[in-house]
């Protein structure tokens, strides 16, 4: 007879970060959005977006919606932890 093998998992806290509500700030300003333009680019009510304003994390569905208007504007750079703005020769490239 064979032994059951026990997995052990571990979670890691989610490393979303603390100052997302300035960055989409940024974002904004940097895309020329209004709250209401922003909100419905992303498909979502102006309430929503208010909210992720005052530092309630968005979802994973809106937050890739978020992540690909920013791509597509180049700008992704704002949003994303830990990254700085891209160089000439990345910008070049896209």
């Amino acid at each position: 007879m064979s032994r059951r093998q026990q997995w052990v998992y571990r979670v890691e806290p989610s490393r979303f970060p603390e100052d997302f509500p300035q960055r989409l700030e940024r974002f904004m300003k940097a895309g020329g959005f209004t709250s209401r333009g922003l909100a419905r680019r992303l498909r979502v009510n102006n309430r929503m977006l208010r909210r992720w304003r005052r530092g309630v994390r968005p979802d994973p569905g809106h937050l890739f919606s978020l992540f690909t208007v920013a791509e597509e504007m180049g700008l992704l750079h704002i949003l994303l932890h830990g990254t700085e703005e891209p160089d000439e020769t990345e910008r070049r490239v896209a």
